[in-house]
């Protein structure tokens, strides 16, 4: 059973098409929302919901996976980096920030899921799972402007969305890559299953390829859902609590 927050929503789409009457017949089963734009409540109630609907199944949380581009999809004054990320700034005044530094900022999106995953002991088994890669700049800026959480920031500035620079690929590249070894780390801490990103779904550089890209900055689309349900009946072998 797979549940969480929006990502889980590519997988949902690919089970619900015609062409994959047959993939989908797997027995898996998602807990998500009737509204697939806003997701899952993500509250007591839906957690405790998910805990009892999950007894005596392999539960699958889809955890997050946007902390990246929402805190760091637009570039600073002065612009900053990850020390080790080319950014290609040339001679133009960067502040580098360390990766500890940038750990210890996203660890308290984490802090919920001791408590979550505590509650799940009727479970035969826990996987997290990380999220899709980023999406080049060249598609975000397509789409940003139809996105309110983003244009609200610029609201927020006082600024027009287009004067605002996005990050470079490189640095949200190093951010995912951040937030998956938190991920994996809080997995191996809570001793349960990790499951990162399938591999086929990044291009050379790591971004996202253009046929797992939802129309939209942050979310995968159907035929990168069809990637998780293989790699999810893959993983129903090889659980380590069961």
């Amino acid at each position: 059973m797979v549940c969480g927050h929006s990502h889980v929503a590519s997988i949902l789409e690919a089970s619900v098409l015609p062409e994959n009457v047959a993939l989908s017949e797997t027995g898996i089963s998602v807990c998500y929302s009737s509204d697939w734009n806003s997701g899952p409540p993500g509250d007591k109630e839906y957690w405790e919901f998910v805990a009892k609907l999950g007894r005596g199944k392999h539960i699958v949380i889809v955890w997050n996976g946007n902390q990246h581009n929402a805190n760091f999809m637009f570039q600073t004054d002065p612009k900053f980096t990850l020390l080790g990320v080319d950014d290609n700034f040339l001679e133009e005044k960067v502040v580098p920030i360390s990766s500890t530094m940038i750990k210890n900022f996203f660890k308290p999106s984490f802090e919920e899921l001791t408590e979550i995953v505590a509650s799940m002991f009727e479970a035969k088994s826990v996987t997290l799972m990380n999220g899709p890669a980023p999406k080049p700049t060249s598609h975000i800026e397509n789409c940003i402007t139809k996105e309110k959480y983003f244009t609200d920031i610029a609201k927020s500035l006082d600024v027009d969305l287009g004067d605002l620079v996005i990050t470079s690929d490189a640095l949200r590249l190093e951010l995912w890559n951040v937030l998956a070894g938190l991920l994996e780390k809080c997995a191996n801490d809570l001793d349960i299953n990790f499951s990162g990103a399938p591999t086929e779904s990044r291009d050379i550089f790591g971004m996202l390829l253009p046929e797992y890209r939802a129309p939209d900055v942050t979310h995968a689309n159907s035929n990168y859902g069809i990637l998780l349900i293989k790699a999810l009946k893959n993983l129903n072998g090889k659980v380590r609590n069961e």
